[in-house]
This record gives C-alpha cells, sequence and structure tokens, in this order.
C-alpha cells in the first residue's frame, strides 16, 4: 500500500497582510506616543519658563485722560499736556524728573498723542472755562487749585523752567 503523501498548503499571503496591518498599527502607535510624549514636555518647559519669570505690575498714576483733568482729587495739581509720542519732544524728560521730586505740587501728564485726548487739542486760543470745553495747545500746562484753572503756561520753556525749579 502505498501512502499518500498530503501536502498542506498554507497560504501565506493572507499572513503576510496581517503582519503588514499589525506593524503599520504598531508604528502608527509608537509615533503618537512619541509626538504626544514631545508636546507635553515642550509645554511643561514652557510652563516652567513663565513661572520663573516674575511680572511686577506697576500701577501708574501720573498721566491722565484730558478729561480727568478737572476731576483730581488734590487740593492743588498742575497738568501738562503734549505729545509723548514726538520723538524730537524733549519735554518728557523735566516732567519725568519733576514727578519724582518729593514735596513738590503733584504733575500729571496728558499725552496729545493718544486718540482719546485728540478733541481737546486746538491750534486756537486755550479754553480751561469747564471740562466739556477744555481745548488745549501741545506743550500747555495748567494750575488746578480746587478743581480750577488758577495759571496757563502755553510755552515749553516757561514750564521747563517751572519744572526744573
Amino acid at each position: 500500500m502505498k501512502k499518500k503523501n498530503s501536502i498542506v498548503s498554507v497560504n501565506t499571503g493572507n499572513n503576510n497582510i496581517v503582519k503588514k496591518a499589525i506593524i503599520t498599527l504598531i508604528s502608527i502607535a509608537v509615533i503618537f506616543f512619541l509626538m504626544y510624549f514631545l508636546t507635553t514636555r515642550i509645554l511643561e518647559k514652557d510652563k516652567e519658563d513663565i513661572k520663573e519669570e516674575k511680572y511686577n505690575a506697576v500701577i501708574q498714576y501720573d498721566k491722565i485722560l484730558a478729561g480727568e483733568s478737572f476731576n483730581m482729587e488734590r487740593e492743588e495739581y498742575l497738568v501738562v499736556y503734549y505729545d509723548a509720542t514726538d520723538e524730537f519732544e524733549d519735554l518728557s524728560s523735566s516732567v519725568s524728573a519733576y514727578q519724582s521730586k518729593e514735596d513738590v505740587i503733584k504733575l500729571y501728564s496728558v499725552d496729545l498723542g493718544d486718540f482719546m485726548n485728540k478733541k481737546y487739542i486746538t491750534d486756537g486760543d486755550i479754553i480751561t472755562s469747564s471740562p466739556s470745553e477744555l481745548r488745549v495747545r501741545n506743550n500747555t500746562m495748567l494750575r488746578f487749585k480746587a478743581g480750577e484753572v488758577t495759571e496757563v503756561f502755553d510755552n515749553k520753556e516757561k514750564i521747563k523752567e517751572y519744572l526744573s525749579e
């Protein structure tokens, strides 16, 4: 009797497709894991950098809007109106120097270069009768006492001279 040799053929094509699919899925999972890991490390490093930076909040009370000129709480004060955005303006250094002094009349500054202050600028006469009618020229300083204007300085040199005293 003859034995029949049975040949079992295994379909290796399907196995290769399954292997490729598993390798692809594992590769995608590894890439996602690496991307997640790198992203979280970068974000944590940014958070550490932000924590290390300390910000000192500075509230400045010396710069006001022109419309607030009559509303300051002091009995007597000065308000200087000038365009701080003008690169050739040398009045700002005199204003800063005066504001750093002690035992002087409080000086507030109004930046006429600010959009909110444009409506108070005039080329004509300076008007100081009321807050709603206030009109000033560039390089003007007003002295207030009890909410009323007592003195007007309309010349940059006079203002600088007064502030340097």
